[in-house]
Formats: structure tokens, C-alpha cells, sequence
């Protein structure tokens, strides 16, 4: 019964209306260019009254004395000709309020929102209905919170015979809205945001009448995103948002919807603009990144892209949900499950993935960019803004980049030393750090690259030549640190002149801040002609870094080294061998570094293998070449090596001066064991990890 006139009213066309009026009485009455809308929403309901819903729009352009909104209702299937009215209340958003009072228990009523303007002509929305009921409804606690579902019960009586009649729960954000707030059915509800307060109350709803239990609250969990390094400008997380596992679609949606509630289908509701990272993302306000100084935020357009362009894609199903895999150069992948979309509020299966990027589309603003998949392929795309999709987040790599100006060095504590102060508390950096030293957040390792310029050819004499630097760290509970010795171990560098480095560390729990900071180099400060020649610049601190590069397995073998019948050789990869026939250029491209090589792996198959008098000890150390040969290792040196006594997992390690990228030969050589194993066949390797601190 949409839009019935109770008065017939005569409607001019715009040509024929004057153009000015002493007095308001004497303006025609056009509805249809005054009220874009008027509909009559559900009704609040108990055994003798009820509290009935609609909207009207737009009433902001006229006065508020020129027009009354309520509803008429009645035990007659048409209330507007045979019904009562009740006037009731708006708001600015048009939204109508009504209570009617003295219902009769068990009686159907008819209702309908109404306006009428200046007395003269009056619209309808829609006729509806609901039974005044003493139907009883508690709501119950939520319960098996994550941080992005709950189950939701309630205990519903006294609607025995009652139909249609069906039950569910109401969520909203604000405990003012719960009843206009979104619908699910009872038990679990996902797609819930992490770290989120939430306001329900479970219903039965007869007809269109919803009686409603308390009130009440319930926070999710918060999330700490896991993040996958793809080798791309920025990290993506491992889980889309509102998701508890990769194999989820998480939250549908609507473009720059921050509160996840919204399902309006008409774009102005929607944000017109670029969003990713600003504070209409529709990730900026949820608490994803734990101790990282980085934020969560939406792809963009060209991170998207690049996302596509930079990973293969093989179409698979995890926990029996379908979806795509994509595989980076570096070995690393994420999986993203399929989605479907929501078109206002319903839900639209469909064996595809949809995700939103925070980038409008460049050709209508209508739409903005997305990711799109199915079984065949992957591809940017866009939608319209209006849709629910999918949101995939990504983030900045943690890096701390100091201001190279602020920084001190120097022989600062007489020691012989060259201390590259980057902050200390004691120091002189304490009154103009270079970094700000609560940013210092990591739980797994902190990798630091600095530079020096000024060093070759500014040396005494008698210097040394070759000088080991290493980290001094501690955080403010002086709990986790790490101190270098400064003689050649896994974590320090060996600088011998100009040129870039690395250093790191590694924790067993969370640092937070820095209380002492600095690189300290042995023995340079003291050797250094002139130390106006001298440049240092910290190039990046990077937090909670992957440091690891993928290995081929398949193609790794124990070999005897160069046939001479004596050593055993760990070949990870020759370019002269097997391996190199079997893969040619296996890392040519997947691996870049700088610095430190580390090397852990396990043998079997020795112990019980040897030949009567064999030693069981062998010296075992680390060979390798990038492509261009230059870096290169092939032994000697007084650390990184290790001696195998049988069976079991070893580290091998080596410090490559310069930027090394891919490998020509890379092998571990354990020196004298082929001769002495009574069977070299039985000898399995395999490599646990390969760790490169410097890895860009």
C-alpha cells in the first residue's frame, strides 16, 4: 500500500507553480519532490503495546511544524482506511519512532508509517504486522569467544502456536541501536572484527513483531596478525580480516565501512575516495600489529597487482575450503580462500575471491579495485563500492631508519673502539636521539646494516686491517640484551675497510625500547689516521626480520668432494654437478644478502658406518660463490667451522664482505669422512635452514 493519498490532492506541474507565496498555506503540496521515501520498518513488541519503526525522507526540507509522522494500525488488513493513528517522533535521520498501548494479548495488528504535510495530504509506507504477544525472551552469554566469533544462545518461551515465527540475535556497535542493529541466526556468528565491543539481545520475531530479550555485551579477542615476507614491497598477512585461519573468508565489507555493519546497497553511503593507510582504512582502527612499530592496512591498487605479477597461483582447497595459493620467489606463499560478495543484505555464494583494495578505480568512481579469483586465474579487477568483500591486509616491513646526522661516533669510551651510537641513555644521543627508542619493538631478531666510508686508505701503519663489530643492546629492563664479545660468531660482522655490513641478534622474548643501542667495531677506532675522513651511516634497523632463504631439498646430495676419494661433500648446490643438471640457476634470482651466511643441518647415517679406526671427528666448514663468483668463501678461517662426531644437526657459518647474489657452488665440506664410512650410500642430509641476516 505504498504511497495511498488519504486526501486527494491535486498535483500541478512545475511550470504552473508561482514563484513566490506571501504565506506557507499558500504553497502547493508536492510529496513526490518533497519525500524521496517512506517505509515502515519492524515493531518492538509485548502482550499490551508495542513500539513500531519507519523512515521518511526527506523531512530536512521543510519546517518541523509543517508535518506529523506516526503510524496508523488496526486489526484490519488496511489500517490507513480502517485503522488508528499514533503520532510519533524523527529524528534527523528521517528514522520514525511509535508506541501504541493498549494492545490486546494474542491479537494480529496492522500497522503502517505515515507523514502528513501541512495537514493536507498524507503517505503511506507499507502495510505490516505483528501479534501482541507475552512471549518471553533472555538473552543469553556469549560464548567460545576468538576474536572474530562467538556463539550466541537464548532461552525463548510462550510462543507455542504463534506463526510465522522464527528466532535470532541482534549485534550492533551501540547499545542505543541493538534493534536496528544486524541479524544472525542464533549460535555462531563470525565475520566479527578482533578487539571489538559488541552489543546484542536475541529476539523471536512474529510477523513483522520482534520481541526482544536484554541487552547485553561481549568483547572479542584481540588478533596479533601473522605476516608472510613474499619478497614484495610489502608483507601480506596470512589471514583475511575477521578470519581465525587462513581457510576463512573472515568479514564481508561494504568500501570504507570501518565498523563492518553497514549493508545499505546505495553507493553515497560509501567512501568516494582512496583509503588504503589513511584513517578511512578500514583496518586503521583495529589493533592487528602487537609489539610491531608497523601498521596493518589495506592493499592498494599496485600492491595488488604486484601481488599478482610477482607469485605463481595454483588453485587448491585447505580445510576442505577452495581458494588460491600464491607462491613466491623466495618459497614463501599465502592462501586466500574464496569469498563470494554481499549485495546489500544478501549474501551471494560464489566459488570466486573477491578483496577489496583501499584504491578507487581510475576509469568510475562507482567501483574501486579489487583482487579476483577462481579456478583459472588471478587478476586485478573492481567492484562496486557498495558490495561486501574480503579484506586481505598488508604491511610495511619493521624497519627503523635513524636520522644519520643524529648519530655519534667515535673512540666515545678510550677503549680503542669506533661505537656507533645509535641511542643511549648514558650517552650523548640521550638528548637528541636519532631514532625514537621506544619504536625498538621485536620478539624474534633485530638485523642492523650500517655503512663506512673513509676507512680503506685512512689506516696507521701497523693497523690491523680486519675488525670484528657487534651489537650492545638492552632494553629498558635491562632483561633482553645482547652484548657482543666482538670475536667472529654468528651474530657480528667482520669489517675490514669501507663498505656495507650487517649485525643482529636474536631473542627467546619480546623486547620493547632501547635503554642502550650501539655498534661497537674492535680495535678500529684505535687504527683510524684521521678521523675527519671518516663516515658511518646506519642504513636500516629492521625488526622481527625473516632472515631465512628457501632451500631446495630435492636437489641436495652427499657426494665424495672433487673425487678424491677422501673428503665428503654436502653439495646444496653446484652449477658443475648433479644439482646444477638437476636445477641450472637454482637461486640465482631467489637469493640476495648481505654478509652473514649460516648454514644448519642434520646427518644420519654415520654412526655405526665407519670403518674400524676411523677418527669419528671431522672438520666441516661452509664453501661457497654467488654467481659472479665474487663474494666467495672456501674455507679457513678461524670461525664458523664445526666438527661432526656422528649423527645429529650441525651450523656452519661464514661472513661474506659485500652484497652476494645467487650461488654457483655452495657446499659444506667434511673433511676425511668419505674414506673412512664403510658404506656413503647409507649418509642422508638434510638442510633445517639457511640464514642470511642480511637478506634483501
Amino acid at each position: 500500500m505504498n504511497l495511498k493519498y488519504i486526501s486527494a490532492i491535486l498535483l500541478l506541474a512545475a511550470g504552473l507553480f508561482a514563484t513566490s507565496c506571501d504565506v506557507e498555506e499558500d504553497y502547493p503540496i508536492r510529496t513526490g519532490e518533497i519525500i524521496s521515501e517512506i517505509t515502515t520498518g519492524a515493531a518492538s513488541v509485548t502482550a499490551i503495546a508495542a513500539e513500531v519503526t519507519g523512515t521518511v525522507k526527506d523531512l530536512t526540507l521543510v519546517s518541523s511544524g509543517s508535518y506529523e509522522v506516526g503510524a496508523y494500525y488496526g486489526t484490519a488488513a488496511d489500517p490507513t482506511t480502517a485503522g488508528s493513528k499514533r503520532s510519533g517522533s524523527v529524528d534527523e535521520n528521517g528514522n520514525v519512532v511509535t508506541a501504541i498501548t493498549g494492545l490486546t494479548t494474542g491479537t494480529t495488528y496492522y500497522y503502517a508509517t505515515y507523514v502528513t504535510l501541512q495537514d493536507k495530504v498524507t503517505k503511506f509506507g507499507d502495510v505490516k504486522s505483528f501479534v501482541a504477544t507475552a512471549a518471553k525472551v533472555t538473552t543469553k552469554e556469549a560464548a567460545e569467544i576468538t576474536s572474530s566469533k562467538a556463539i550466541f544462545t537464548a532461552d525463548i518461551t510462550g510462543t507455542e502456536g504463534l506463526d510465522p515465527f522464527e528466532t535470532g540475535i541482534k549485534i550492533s556497535l551501540s547499545a542505543d541501536d541493538v534493534t536496528s542493529g544486524i541479524t544472525r541466526e542464533l549460535g555462531e556468528v563470525n565475520g566479527l572484527l578482533p578487539g571489538t565491543t559488541y552489543h546484542y539481545a536475541a529476539f523471536a520475531r512474529i510477523g513483522d513483531g520482534y520481541v526482544y530479550g536484554e541487552t547485553k555485551t561481549v568483547t572479542t579477542l584481540t588478533q596479533q596478525v601473522e605476516y608472510v615476507d613474499l619478497g614484495l614491497s610489502m608483507m601480506w598477512a596470512q589471514t583475511n580480516i575477521g578470519a581465525d585461519s587462513e581457510s576463512e573468508a573472515g568479514t564481508l565489507f561494504g568500501y570504507g565501512d570501518q565498523t563492518a555493519m553497514m549493508t545499505s546497497a546505495k553507493l553515497e553511503d560509501y567512501t568516494a575516495s582512496d583509503i588504503a593507510g589513511t584513517v578511512d582504512d578500514l583496518i586503521y582502527n583495529l589493533d592487528l600489529d602487537g609489539d610491531s612499530p608497523m601498521k596493518s592496512q589495506m592493499p592498494t591498487h599496485a600492491q595488488i597487482a604486484e601481488l599478482v605479477k610477482n607469485t605463481t597461483q595454483q588453485w587448491t582447497t585447505i580445510a576442505g575450503v577452495q581458494g588460491m595459493r600464491f607462491t613466491a620467489k623466495n618459497g614463501n606463499s599465502i592462501f586466500l580462500p574464496v569469498t563470494g560478495y554481499r549485495n546489500g543484505e544478501t549474501m551471494v555464494a560464489d566459488v570466486t575471491g573477491y578483496y577489496w583494495s583501499g584504491s578507487v578505480s581510475s576509469v568510475h568512481g562507482d567501483y574501486a579495485n579489487t583482487l579476483t579469483f577462481n579456478g583459472s586465474s588471478a587478476k586485478t579487477g573492481f567492484s562496486k563500492r557498495s558490495l561486501g568483500l574480503a579484506v586481505r591486509s598488508v604491511r610495511a616491513y619493521a624497519e627503523v631508519n635513524p636520522e644519520s646526522g643524529k648519530l655519534v661516533f667515535g673512540d666515545i669510551e678510550g677503549n680503542g673502539r669506533l661505537r656507533i651510537e645509535i641511542y643511549n641513555e648514558f650517552g650523548a644521543t640521550a638528548s637528541n636521539p636519532p631514532i625514537d627508542p621506544s619504536s625498538i619493538k621485536f620478539a624474534k631478531n633485530m638485523v642492523v646494516s650500517f655503512s663506512l666510508t673513509g676507512i680503506t686508505g685512512n689506516l696507521k701503519s701497523n693497523a690491523a686491517g680486519s675488525y670484528v663489530a657487534g651489537l650492545e643492546y638492552s632494553d629498558p629492563s635491562w632483561g633482553v640484551n645482547y652484548w657482543s664479545n666482538l670475536s667472529m660468531g654468528k651474530y657480528e660482522a667482520m669489517v675490514t675497510g669501507d663498505g656495507t655490513y650487517t649485525v643482529w641478534m636474536e631473542v627467546a622474548s619480546k623486547a620493547n625500547g632501547a635503554i642502550v643501542f650501539c655498534v661497537d667495531i674492535a680495535g678500529l677506532g684505535a687504527d683510524i689516521d684521521d678521523w675527519s675522513k671518516v663516515g658511518v651511516n646506519v642504513n636500516t634497523i629492521k625488526l622481527d626480520a625473516d632472515v631465512e632463504q628457501a632451500v631446495n631439498q630435492s636437489i641436495v646430495n652427499f657426494n665424495n668432494k672433487d673425487g678424491n676419494g677422501v673428503d665428503g661433500r654436502i653439495e646444496i648446490y653446484n652449477e658443475y654437478s648433479s644439482s646444477g643438471a638437476a636445477a641450472p640457476g637454482a637461486y640465482n634470482s631467489s637469493m640476495k644478502f648481505n654478509g652473514m651466511m649460516l648454514v644448519d643441518f642434520t646427518l644420519s647415517g654415520v654412526n655405526g658406518n665407519l670403518v674400524e679406526g676411523a677418527s669419528a671427528s671431522y672438520r666441516t666448514e661452509l664453501s661457497y660463490a654467488d654467481q659472479s663468483w665474487d663474494p666467495s668463501y672456501w674455507g679457513g678461517a678461524s670461525y664458523g667451522g664445526a666438527t661432526v662426531t656422528g649423527d645429529g644437526t650441525y651450523q656452519v657459518y661464514t661472513y661474506l664482505k659485500g652484497n652476494s647474489e645467487g650461488a654457483v657452488v655452495w657446499t659444506i665440506e667434511l673433511y676425511n669422512l668419505w674414506v673412512q664410512l664403510a658404506d656413503p650410500s647409507k649418509v642422508n642430509v638434510t638442510i633445517n635452514k639457511v640464514i642470511t641476516p642480511g637478506k634483501y
